[in-house]
């Protein structure tokens, strides 16, 4: 026979076992939830791009996209990255709302990582968040969006062709 103490033991066990049971269901469900709420919030975003890809492989023949950027303006412009079949290094600018498509050669103009260098030249920004090729007043920009030293929210356009500096916004 069994004493009372071991009885209890065991008890104490299958408790345990049945708590640590829930909790463990409890997290898988949560990290299943938010995996879920994440993959519906990104999904317009992967859909563009893959439209975006699908235009720059039949227009410019993009064969190897190697970047993806959305400028948001006056209006919304998506931007491919990536070698044609001549082995060019081209953006593709296609606007959200139909019209024509820019095929652009990267050599004739700035990358986005020398725009990102003009900024941190003259602005000494805390954080880059991001850049994006779009439309300004009819001509090709890079956008760069960054945090500056007040921790404030800030634009600044440059000029693709030239480099030079067309708009900034800043403490937003």
């Amino acid at each position: 026979m069994q004493s009372r103490r071991d009885v209890q033991r065991k008890q104490n066990r299958i408790n345990g076992m049945k708590i640590f049971r829930r909790v463990v269901i409890t997290i898988l469900v949560l990290i299943l939830v938010l995996w879920i709420s994440f993959a519906i919030a990104n999904h317009p975003r992967s859909q563009a791009r893959r439209e975006a890809y699908s235009m720059a492989k039949k227009y410019a023949h993009v064969d190897h996209p190697s970047g993806f950027y959305v400028y948001n303006r006056e209006s919304t412009y998506y931007t491919v990255a990536g070698k044609n079949q001549q082995g060019k290094q081209v953006l593709v600018v296609i606007p959200e709302k139909g019209g024509n498509i820019h095929i652009i050669k990267q050599s004739a103009g700035i990358s986005s990582q020398q725009a990102i260098s003009k900024v941190r030249q003259n602005e000494r920004p805390k954080r880059i968040l991001r850049t994006a090729l779009g439309y300004f007043n009819s001509k090709a920009v890079w956008e760069v969006t960054y945090i500056n030293k007040k921790g404030a929210l800030c634009y600044d356009l440059i000029n693709f062709k030239t480099g030079q500096f067309i708009q900034q916004i800043d403490n937003l």
